[in-house]
């Protein structure tokens, strides 16, 4: 069960019902052919002409679909396609993004903007306002929520899912099938409410399966179903007193080339969608009359460091598969899987025995318990930021610490706290921030292994199973600060 923080959640809600009284009032003046608003037509005129002798200025939704800003590079699928098209026609290409969807509406027919690239698509009540290019992608409609997990108690709220007033079915609320929750417009980018879902602010979110393709792998804690809805076509759109430029994007659309490399390019951006259900929780086979074929090395190097030996055998499975020649596409090597740094610095090398591994995997994981005794106090909490640390190095661990913190989260926990913060260090309005100090971390690796190794722990050692991971109780009491572990270095 995710963990609610009542402050952010008491300022989404109020949120989401002004928005949607505006959208309540919208609709019903739109029944009234005397309504109308600033952005429904052009406030300017300049067409292909123009923007040839100046710049094409491509009015963008911060979002990894649209646009997105990384270390060095800029990148999204609209924008690369609007890169495509500016190369193409001779044009010079600028980015302008934007964070109020009626603003950027405004921008567009101000002439501050040329084209819309913001998964765009027509809406009801809008007809006339703008000109679309032809559907360069269509999408259907998904649900993102919470999936169940073994390890907690409670239920998964499925009364309510958030709607963003950018989404391309805003117009259309739809409802998942077989559960019907109640469907709330909310202010923001759909990228912006996936992320409170993630952390623990929103209990579901309405996305298009574009969305749900590209964030699945990134976010293991959320399941993607299917909606009710229609199909929409995203298209880009233009002011409609620019009939040359909507030609022209119309043109390059269907050009052979442009179909087959725009499949290639959404077929990079959209992978393969996790099936929905219960988080998993690892178990492994046992021979018949032992764990593993070096037992007796475990038993002998893995004593004497607070935890069973089991431990030291539950990384090796998930590590190496017990293959003390395995070495991974990173370089790590070993039944216990060692960069070649650290390998160097505990001696190891090629000529050494298994054994060796073993205590040296025991000696890394004394001197991470040490580094993380002070911040995080409780023993079996500490083990899953030890184990986090042996997967991705203390720096990316202290920095989702750092984040859960700045988020509302307890610090001091891992599962449904620290474990949620690291899912989003692979996102760049996250890891970029100035107090993070290591970059990039593939926060869903992370998170399945802490939780893999745990449950394997548990099976081979005879503890229980699935650990009772209780929910704090909503508290107005800030969460405790952080006590940040020394550099590794």
């Amino acid at each position: 069960m995710i963990v609610r923080q009542r402050t952010g959640l008491v300022v989404l809600l109020a949120a989401a019902a002004v928005a949607a009284c505006a959208v309540l009032f919208f609709r019903k003046a739109n029944t009234s052919s005397a309504q109308r608003v600033p952005w429904d037509h052009p406030l300017v005129e300049r067409d292909l002409e123009a923007i040839s002798a100046d710049t094409l200025r491509v009015l963008v939704l911060r979002d990894p679909l649209s646009w997105e800003e990384r270390p060095n590079a800029t990148t999204g699928a609209e924008y690369e396609l609007m890169e495509r098209f500016a190369k193409q026609a001779g044009l010079v290409l600028k980015a302008v993004p934007m964070d109020d969807r009626d603003s950027m509406l405004m921008a567009l027919q101000r002439g501050e903007g040329d084209v819309i690239a913001a998964q765009f698509s027509n809406r009801h009540g809008e007809e006339g306002w703008f000109a679309l290019s032809a559907p360069y992608h269509t999408v259907k409609p998904m649900v993102a929520r919470p999936r169940l997990d073994p390890w907690s108690k409670g239920t998964v709220n499925t009364d309510t899912a958030y709607i963003s007033n950018w989404s391309p079915f805003a117009d259309e609320l739809p409802t998942r099938k077989n559960a019907h929750p109640a469907v709330i417009m909310v202010p923001g980018s759909t990228e912006d409410q996936l992320m409170e879902l993630v952390i623990g602010n929103a209990p579901a979110v309405v996305v298009s399966d574009a969305v749900a393709a590209f964030e699945g792998q990134r976010f293991p804690a959320i399941e993607f179903t299917a909606v009710e809805g229609r199909e929409r076509g995203l298209s880009f759109a233009v002011r409609k007193n620019a009939p040359e430029l909507l030609q022209r994007i119309d043109a390059w659309l269907e050009l052979k080339v442009e179909r087959e490399f725009r499949k290639a390019l959404l077929d990079s951006y959209l992978g393969r969608l996790p099936k929905a259900g219960a988080l998993r929780k690892r178990t492994m086979p046992a021979m018949a009359d032992s764990i593993s074929p070096y037992d007796a090395a475990f038993k002998k190097h893995g004593g004497g460091f607070g935890w069973k030996w089991q431990l030291l055998t539950a990384m090796a499975w998930k590590e190496s598969r017990f293959d003390s020649s395995a070495v991974s596409h990173m370089g790590a090597q070993g039944i216990m899987q060692f960069m070649p740094k650290t390998a160097t610095h505990y001696g190891l090398d090629s000529a050494v025995s298994v054994g060796d591994h073993i205590d040296a995997a025991k000696r890394y994981l004394n001197r991470l318990d040490t580094l993380w005794m002070r911040a995080v106090p409780d023993r079996e909490q500490r083990l899953r930021f030890v184990l986090a640390s042996y997967n991705a190095g203390v720096g990316h661990i202290i920095d989702a610490q750092r984040l859960a913190e700045r988020l509302g989260l307890d610090p001091k926990r891992w599962e449904h706290n620290v474990e949620r913060a690291v899912l989003l260090l692979a996102k760049p309005r996250y890891y970029m921030r100035p107090e993070m100090k290591n970059g990039f971390c593939k926060g869903s690796q992370v998170f399945h292994y802490v939780r893999d190794i745990v449950a394997l722990y548990h099976q081979l050692s005879g503890l229980p199973q699935a650990p009772a991971v209780r929910v704090p109780e909503q508290t107005d009491e800030p969460p405790p600060p952080v006590v940040e572990a020394p550099s590794e270095e």
